[in-house]
């Protein structure tokens, strides 16, 4: 019986992939805070994750593998080039991006300021 119940157990980890993503700009010295919302459109199922577990200007979120378009929509606090402290709403997107390996998988990502 107990034979029986180890062969049907199915891994549902082996499907998951961990995933990071990092926000750096050009603008920015330092990253302080990132209040945000990430939009994670898997391509094959158009199932849509969203995110806001942002922690400085790093979040982390586990999904399932496969194509993905990200997007990222909020407000970034960020220290600037002459150490003025800056407020500023940003966007920030990209179309394809193939998550498939069973390591975590980093992607940074350019935010667009839109103020």
């Amino acid at each position: 019986m107990s034979l029986c119940l180890a062969s049907c157990h199915n891994d549902v980890e082996n499907y998951m992939v961990e995933t990071s993503i990092t926000l750096n700009s050009a603008d920015a010295t330092q990253i302080d805070r990132v209040q945000a919302t990430a939009t994670f459109t898997n391509l094959n199922t158009k199932q849509v994750i969203s995110s806001t577990n942002f922690y400085g200007n790093k979040l982390t979120e586990k999904v399932l593998r496969g194509a993905y378009q990200i997007s990222i929509d909020g407000i970034i606090r960020y220290t600037d080039k002459n150490n003025e402290v800056k407020v500023r709403s940003f966007r920030s997107k990209t179309d394809f991006v193939s998550l498939v390996n069973s390591k975590e998988q980093s992607i940074e990502m350019q935010p667009i300021f839109i103020d």
